[in-house]
């Protein structure tokens, strides 16, 4: 059986593994911006009316939680945890990706909300919540987002017991 040593790059000897780590970061230096340029996200901020500031505490996590409705049903759901964020706070939600690098859909819903106590599902007092009244198409630059209702107020107006 045949063993690799090292490799002869440009007239410096490596070994096979720090030849594959120098293939992947001229890669992914050379097509970073061009590539992030082209990612399938949806690009905006969101903020905090002055009335609610009082809730956003520097413990709180940002919970960006993206998915595709149909009949009822939260498709492609997809959970980012910012564990520590200021408002104004710029975000990129991006959905998942198959290995061809394509979404399973064109448009995503958008929903925020703060966690003051680790468990995204469990609601804790003050929590503060904002999403999209619709999907928004892949590649939306500039949607800016308000956390200005409570994650109890969301429940309650959408039937959701959470």
């Amino acid at each position: 059986m045949a063993s690799i040593d090292s490799i002869d790059f440009w007239g410096t000897r490596m070994q096979p593994w720090s030849s594959l780590a120098l293939g992947l970061t001229l890669t992914t230096a050379a097509t970073g911006a061009a590539a992030q340029d082209q990612l399938p996200v949806i690009r905006g901020v969101v903020t905090v009316p002055p009335s609610l500031a009082h809730n956003v505490d520097r413990d709180d996590r940002l919970i960006i939680k993206l998915y595709h409705p149909k009949d009822g049903v939260e498709l492609d759901a997809k959970y980012q945890i910012v564990p520590r964020f200021a408002v104004p706070f710029p975000f990129l939600a991006a959905p998942s990706i198959d290995m061809s690098g394509r979404t399973k859909f064109d448009s995503y819903v958008v929903e925020l909300f703060t966690d003051k106590d680790e468990d995204v599902v469990a609601i804790a007092p003050g929590e503060l919540f904002a999403r999209t009244p619709e999907p928004v198409p892949l590649g939306t630059t500039g949607l800016r987002l308000e956390l200005d209702a409570t994650r109890e107020q969301a429940g309650a107006a959408t039937g959701e017991a959470r």
